[in-house]
């Protein structure tokens, strides 16, 4: 009996397959799930990054479509923290993408801007979209090309101004989790001597915050205040 339910399976999946191989590709869609933060990307850029690594997808079989490339090339486009793609048993081709969570917004000292996300990610600054978040400015000199994993080559200053973008991230990360703080705090100014100042959105207060050291206590005391 069992015998004959397991040949009876066999022959249906063999079947699945050999239909599958005539599935053509009849539709290509791509969602984004923002995470409630501001766009910094559409649908249709992402479309136009896989149409120009690969060849028109409509129309062609999908056993003949390197779906594990045209997800490799989305999850490489630096404003995507997570992109899935997959097939429906109808040829219908989907592209999840979660787009990462920027907190920060760094103007350097030669003003340009990159953003850091909630995971400590550089992102550049998005073509035609605004985002709404914390700002950095002062004395920064590191740009977002110069974001690269630290090794024991790298000089004592190019270190100490990669522990300052990871500070400030320490700091966005803190303001941004809080609402009350969200909701005061709009700008952090970094001083010559690399410590930190908070601008609050209403009124002409300077806030001297200093360094990142017992930053709980600090915000602690700010919110008493």
């Amino acid at each position: 009996m069992w015998v004959v339910i397991l040949a009876g399976i066999m022959v249906m999946l063999s079947f699945v397959n050999i239909e599958k191989n005539k599935i053509t590709c009849k539709s290509f869609d791509v969602l984004i799930e923002y995470q409630d933060y501001d766009p910094m990307i559409s649908p249709e850029y992402i479309e136009e990054i896989v149409f120009s690594g690969f060849d028109s997808l409509v129309g062609k079989k999908i056993s003949e479509i390197d779906l594990l490339s045209i997800e490799k090339k989305v999850n490489e486009i630096p404003f995507i923290e997570s992109a899935e793609v997959y097939t429906s048993l109808f040829g219908n081709m989907k592209i999840n993408a979660v787009q990462r969570k920027p907190i920060l917004r760094v103007i350097n000292s030669k003003n340009k801007s990159y953003f850091i996300d909630y995971t400590g990610v550089a992102i550049p600054m998005p073509s035609g979209f605004s985002c709404r978040t914390l700002v950095a400015t002062g004395h920064i000199q590191q740009s977002y090309t110069d974001f690269s994993p630290v090794d024991i080559a790298a000089t004592p200053k190019e270190k100490l101004e990669i522990e300052l973008i990871e500070d400030l991230h320490a700091l966005a990360f803190y303001i941004n989790d809080d609402e009350f703080l969200k909701a005061q705090i709009e700008q952090i100014y970094v001083t010559e001597s690399k410590e930190f100042e908070l601008i609050p959105k209403v009124g002409r207060q300077l806030i001297l915050f200093g360094s990142i050291d017992n930053m709980e206590k600090k915000f602690n005391n700010l919110i008493a205040f």
